[in-house]
């Protein structure tokens, strides 16, 4: 299945139920507006906040930016609540729902199935949400490589640090994201699940988005941590303060010379496909699919990101 592709390097989570936040939100550059009803929205104004989203998705004008939200985890009361109540009312204009605490392929694969059969059901004909699955445990990480090819849904898989770190029992001083402990461990103490999720998204084709940072009063700390995960392959972040956004933007953007080496391999491969030749090099070296499949997906965003300029 081709996946769309979607500029996500700035990713803000939104409490559903907090109207100025969300109205806010929409004046922002970010790229990806993510509608939560999991851990920002108290029990008691889940269902209201249920209905508030899918207002959202149907009165909004979202100014291109990624339409998606959160529902709570798999593991709790609100789960399906969460699909049937927002998918039946607003289906058509949903972009991408982010699942929290994935720890099995099993979760993925359902919330598949009661997509498809509310789809059917509502006579979405054009519409094929996507899935954005969140790993924020020992267990969920054990299993990424299986969580990133259980679904055709699948878009990104997201790396929930706060909730990791936890579940390993890792020492912290409280603050929610990198940057905490940073002068305790001698290294990059995320550089293993950074990598492993990262190797898990890309194998199967997917984005990998990277846990916010915390102290938002640190912009260095953030450009740091932006350029630690996307040497490691990763394609955006969340954000947690307006101040993070330019910063994040800026340090996910593909350079002038990734444009340019990208769009050379596609032209490459362009007249090597005409000329009915099986293989291909560029500037003494062989180009392979992934390599091509990459250069599409760069050139892909800088259209996004440029409008097409």
């Amino acid at each position: 299945m081709e996946r769309p592709i979607r500029l996500r390097r700035s990713i803000l989570s939104v409490p559903s139920n907090r109207e100025k936040m969300v109205q806010k939100a929409f004046s922002l550059p970010v790229d990806y507006i993510m509608l939560d009803l999991e851990d920002s929205v108290p029990v008691q104004e889940k269902e209201q906040a249920r209905k508030r989203v899918a207002e959202i998705f149907r009165e909004q004008d979202w100014k291109g930016k990624v339409r998606a939200y959160r529902i709570n985890s798999m593991d709790t009361p609100f789960a399906y609540r969460d699909l049937i109540d927002v998918v039946e009312a607003a289906g058509d204009r949903i972009d991408v729902i982010v699942v929290p605490k994935v720890t099995d392929p099993s979760e993925i694969k359902a919330i598949d199935y009661i997509l498809t059969q509310i789809e059917m059901r509502m006579g979405f004909k054009e519409s094929s949400i996507g899935l954005e699955a969140s790993i924020e445990t020992a267990e969920g990480m054990l299993r990424a490589g299986e969580i990133a090819f259980s679904s055709p849904r699948l878009e990104a898989l997201v790396f929930g640090v706060a909730d990791y770190g936890a579940s390993l029992t890792m020492m912290n001083k409280g603050i929610s994201g990198h940057g905490d402990m940073e002068e305790f461990y001698p290294g990059h103490r995320w550089h293993f699940p950074l990598s492993r999720m990262a190797m898990a998204a890309k194998a199967a084709g997917l984005a990998a988005i990277d846990a916010p940072y915390g102290d938002y009063k640190n912009p260095e700390g953030l450009r740091r941590s932006c350029v630690l995960s996307a040497a490691l392959g990763f394609d955006g972040k969340w954000v947690i303060h307006p101040d993070q956004i330019q910063i994040i933007n800026e340090m996910y953007t593909p350079s002038g010379e990734d444009i340019e080496r990208c769009r050379r391999i596609l032209d490459a491969y362009e007249q090597a496909r005409d000329s009915g030749c099986g293989s291909l090099a560029l500037d003494g070296k062989m180009v392979d699919a992934a390599s091509i499949r990459v250069a599409r997906m760069v050139c892909a965003q800088w259209e996004a990101i440029t409008g097409g300029k």
